[in-house]
């Protein structure tokens, strides 16, 4: 009947209106995961009603449903095939050493039984003082061992060693109560099986039901990069387009004169948006980065069927990671503009409020914006079609983004499905490079402002300050030509796949690993045959300032003690000892005469489990859980009521809604990532309580509690279970601030300090590499015996590690908000803005380092002879090469020589780590350094005629990336500053009378 008759379909909504009701994330692939996840606790649940599983396990029986849960069957087949390997060595370990703890306490029982009722003289003979002491040092032992390894790699051994704990808390509490061997050992086994029934279940369904592969993780995630690349540089666009550039620099300069009135009257916030959405693409795309290259280790060791071996998709790794450097450096525009406008007005250079400087503006943006129009275009394309040509993308969706995309853009662009895409992508790319170079000396010859007729083909007259806009337009052309090339090659790398046939059929992938790398519990690489820098790429041994090295066979024997102490005195080894501690107010419970029987009927065991399941390593993450864990453990107690009674008891339709309630509690688990430890507890919660009163079900109520524990029905058991999580929260919490809280805000100072020294040391490396790159004597890059490749591993390997320390700081200055303001605000955003100021370097110094490499070192001839200045109008003819002359220079530089910069970073890190104050005077130098005194030594090397050499264009790369360093440096000079201060007894001088506060902060600051 039509709807306007009032039939019945007019009532029902619309299946896209239903659509958009539901949450964005939860997508087909989310929602299959989450009925993924909700099977092993439910078919634990459910196996439990047959007589053949319920006789082994007896009382112990619902805890399978806590391992199911505890075994993370949604991770990769990978990841969880070493993680299952671990979780079965972790229980058998730990089920061996609860053996061993309860022949102790036994022997001690039988040593000390008859004096024992001899002073109690009531007869209660099954508490034992001895036993339970003896219980209470193997528990205290085992909880620390097993969560000072967890806190060492907690990656792969967080579930292994918490299981470990699982089991040496219910199994070590008890066994000061048991009178006989047999009696523990037989409940130790029980236990065991338990534990196996909840591994084994859990391993079924991650292997048998939707499988869920590390490979499938890799090319879902190198999809998502391509879209994200794409969302860069459309954020980028945004910017360009939307007067973002212009913005950047009046605001500044007007700003800084007090032109037209106050900052909010020179509308700054026309560019903040298209700054943040950049800002936030970026960051996108570097944390998918870090997923993708964490995917990428574990797809390695995947026995799998398909197309591409695992050294295929570690090369597409790699020239994804090739696109990502240059697509940094570009994301840096908004900063660039920021750091010339300032420059531009502390000189003098620029009437920011001037109609020519207005005009001269808008030209470079303009100019900006036509080049980087191009080179999106090519870009995209070219990844489509390489996504394409691997198989990752369907032609028919390929096709709708492509129209699309035209009718955005109202202009035809390369069709990525056509069959002769790749000649003719070479074809426009040698046509965008041809046109570049053609472009470009017109375009920077616009800017001149000189009467020289000497100099009118120079970048920088003589007698004029360095011009940064044009080294800002050949800084940008560098980067687009090479994220162009990096694109080439990854169609390159496409193509031969379909030429060698790679492409043609599926094949058995066999992993790229040995049994003991796989066995290995190092932290992975995402490069090629590489380790981690800390282990190999030492090339020296630091001194111990507190001994000298070993000279006989004692002292090289002591070593051992020395790594002993290290050992216990360790962060690991205290945070073990915190869970061991906080474990401890609870399980001494179960060895007091007084309180035994207590710890048994009001089940202490789970608050206990609490503990070792949630505690956390400081105090800002501690109280956010110890606020999520109670409101998830109450949504938990609700549904577990609503599971139970709303089938009216019956045990099919209870299993039947469990499963729907475990459908609900795993869509947090999936989709909120943040959540994952209160999700974890929250399903815990919930098959836990409803197993419990499954089991006393089956088994009946007097077998149900021969173990001690009376029942109860799940109205009290509910709330029973929501006492011991608030319980162990609350301990946990007590135990990370007790003795001492180790705080996120103490960690996050330290981590920065640490963050700063691997900073020193890459840009070290970096320099270095210039160096011997000026020098000659970098060598073949394909020689892994050459300086060059000693030197890219150790840059990738102390890149890797800086990057993901700094995702580690944002997480501990997130959850530094969490934590009360005891004696003052925490100084969050200046934090926040360290933290973004050395990721900005560390682009800079990976691009720097790249450029270098990337073109062919210098010839060693003449280089004696070009220091001294040359005839601008001189012939190229008889003269050495531009990056020979170049080198000489540089090379005799002293600013060059003196690594300032590495030494700055090891006085920032310093302070920062151990609070102590800063040494005065220190600067971060001057913006365009080598190309001042290039200006200086022969001006005729700034020339337009050097704009094709490919040493030129690298070398006003390198010297913008410079510049940014320097300004970044500067920013985390005075931030560093604010917070430690510095030595100083200077006192204050008078208004009027002589230099005041402001002229000797800005002498400090390097700016004069």
């Amino acid at each position: 009947m039509p709807p306007e008759h009032g039939g019945l379909t007019s009532k029902l909504p619309r299946l896209s209106t239903l659509k958009n009701l539901l949450p964005e994330n939860l997508t087909r692939r989310t929602t299959l995961l989450m009925l993924k996840g909700a099977l092993p606790p439910t078919i634990v649940i459910a196996i439990y009603q047959s007589n053949a599983i319920a006789d082994i396990t007896l009382t112990v029986g619902y805890l399978s449903a806590l391992i199911s849960v505890l075994s993370q069957a949604l991770t990769p087949r990978a990841k969880f095939l070493k993680i299952f390997l671990f979780d079965l060595l972790a229980t058998c370990v730990s089920a061996s050493l609860c053996c061993l703890a309860v022949f102790c306490a036994v022997r001690a029982r039988e040593h000390t039984t008859a004096s024992t009722i001899t002073s109690e003289g009531d007869g209660d003979g099954d508490y034992n003082s001895s036993a339970c002491a003896v219980a209470g040092i193997w528990l205290i032992v085992l909880i620390w061992i097993a969560n000072g390894i967890r806190a060492w790699k907690p990656a792969e051994l967080q579930d292994p060693m918490v299981a470990f704990s699982v089991f040496a808390c219910v199994t070590v509490t008890r066994a000061g109560m048991f009178i006989s061997l047999s009696e523990g050992l037989e409940f130790v086994s029980r236990l065991l099986k338990g534990f196996l029934i909840g591994f084994a279940v859990a391993g079924g369904v991650s292997l048998l039901i939707y499988p869920v592969t590390s490979r499938g993780d890799v090319v879902r995630d190198v999809v998502r990069y391509v879209r994200g690349i794409e969302g860069v540089l459309r954020a980028e666009g945004e910017f360009l387009d939307g007067g973002g550039g212009e913005q950047s620099i009046l605001r500044r300069v007007q700003t800084t004169h007090s032109v037209r009135g106050a900052e909010e009257n020179v509308e700054p916030d026309i560019d903040t948006t298209n700054r943040k959405k950049l800002q936030m693409a970026m960051t996108g795309l570097n944390a998918l980065h870090g997923k993708l290259q964490s995917d990428l280790s574990y797809s390695k060791d995947e026995i799998a069927w398909g197309k591409l071996s695992a050294s295929d998709l570690d090369r597409i790794g790699g020239l994804l990671r090739n696109l990502l450097l240059p697509l940094s450096g570009m994301a840096m525009l908004p900063d660039i503009l920021d750091i010339i406008a300032r420059d531009g007005d502390d000189r003098g250079e620029m009437d920011g409020g001037s109609q020519e400087g207005l005009l001269e503006t808008r030209q470079l943006v303009g100019l900006l914006r036509h080049k980087l129009t191009d080179c999106d275009e090519l870009v995209n394309c070219g990844l489509q079609y390489a996504l394409l040509r691997f198989e990752m993308v369907k032609p028919k969706d390929l096709e709708r983004r492509h129209k699309e995309a035209d009718e955005e853009t109202g202009l035809p662009s390369v069709d990525p499905a056509s069959a002769d895409f790749a000649s003719l992508f070479r074809q426009r790319l040698e046509e965008y490079k041809a046109s570049q170079w053609k472009e470009l000396p017109g375009a920077l010859s616009g800017f001149e402002k000189t009467s020289d007729a000497a100099s009118e083909d120079l970048i920088v007259p003589a007698g004029d300050d360095i011009r940064q806009e044009f080294f800002l337009i050949l800084y940008m052309s560098q980067l687009q030509e090479s994220l162009l090339v990096a694109t080439a090659e990854f169609i390159r790398f496409a193509d031969s796949k379909i030429a060698d046939g790679t492409m043609k059929r599926n094949g058995l992938i066999y992993p790229r690993v040995s049994l003991r790398e796989w066995l290995s519990i190092s932290r992975k690489s995402d490069d090629n045959n590489q380790t981690p820098y800390i282990e190999e790429n030492e090339l020296e041994r630091y001194p111990d300032p507190e001994h000298l090295p070993p000279s006989n066979a004692w002292e090289k024997a002591s070593t051992i003690l020395r790594q002993i102490s290290h050992l216990i005195k360790s962060e690991e080894s205290v945070f073990g000892f915190r869970v061991a501690a906080a474990s401890f107010c609870v399980g001494i419970l179960a060895y007091l005469h007084q309180t035994q029987d207590f710890f048994i009927r009001q089940r202490c065991i789970w608050a206990m489990i609490v503990i070792v399941i949630g505690m956390s390593p400081t105090s800002g993450q501690t109280l956010l859980g110890f606020v999520t864990r109670i409101a998830a453990t109450v949504v938990s107690l609700a549904l577990s009521l609503m599971v139970w009674y709303v089938p009216n008891q019956k045990t099919v339709g209870v299993i039947v809604f469990l499963y729907l309630a475990n459908v609900f509690e795993y869509y947090f688990y999936i989709t909120k990532p943040q959540l994952f430890g209160p999700s974890v507890i929250a399903i815990v919660t919930l098959n836990v309580i409803v197993g419990y009163e499954l089991q006393i079900r089956k088994l009946g109520l007097e077998v149900g509690t021969s173990n001690g524990q009376p029942y109860y029905p799940i109205y009290l058991f509910g709330p029973y279970k929501l006492a011991a999580v608030a319980a162990g929260c609350a301990i946990s919490f007590f135990w990370v601030i007790f003795p001492y809280p180790v705080s996120s805000k103490s960690t996050l100072r330290k981590g920065i300090g640490r963050s700063m020294f691997i900073l020193a040391r890459f840009y070290s490396c970096m320099h270095a590499t210039i160096e011997l790159w000026m020098r000659g004597g970098l060598g073949d890059a394909q020689d892994s015996r050459s300086a060059s490749r000693r030197l890219e591993k150790m840059r990738h390997g102390m890149f890797r590690e800086e990057m993901g320390l700094l995702n580690t700081l944002r997480t501990l200055s997130h959850f530094s908000s969490f934590e009360p303001p005891v004696g003052g605000k925490f100084p969050r955003k200046v934090y926040d803005g360290i933290i973004g100021e050395v990721q900005r370097m560390l682009v800079c110094m990976a691009l720097m380092a790249r450029v270098a490499q990337g073109i062919d070192a210098p010839t060693p001839a003449s280089r004696t002879s070009t220091n001294r200045p040359a005839d601008r109008n001189s012939d190229q003819e008889g003269e050495a090469p531009w990056s020979t002359r170049l080198a000489s220079i540089a090379l005799e530089s002293t600013t060059f020589k003196s690594h300032y910069i590495t030494s700055l970073l090891c006085h920032l890190s310093s302070s920062i780590t151990n609070a102590q104050p800063l040494p005065p005077f220190l600067s971060a130098g001057d913006t365009f350094p080598l190309a001042r005194r290039l200006q200086e030594v022969d001006g005729a090397l700034l020339s337009l005629r050097h704009v094709e050499d490919p040493a030129f264009s690298a070398f006003v790369a390198m010297e913008v990336l410079r510049s940014v360093v320097g300004h970044e440096l500067g920013g985390l000079l005075r931030n560093v500053r604010e917070l430690v201060g510095e030595i100083s007894f200077d006192f204050h001088v008078r208004p009027g009378s002589g230099m005041d506060e402001a002229e000797r902060r800005r002498l400090m600051d390097g700016d004069e």
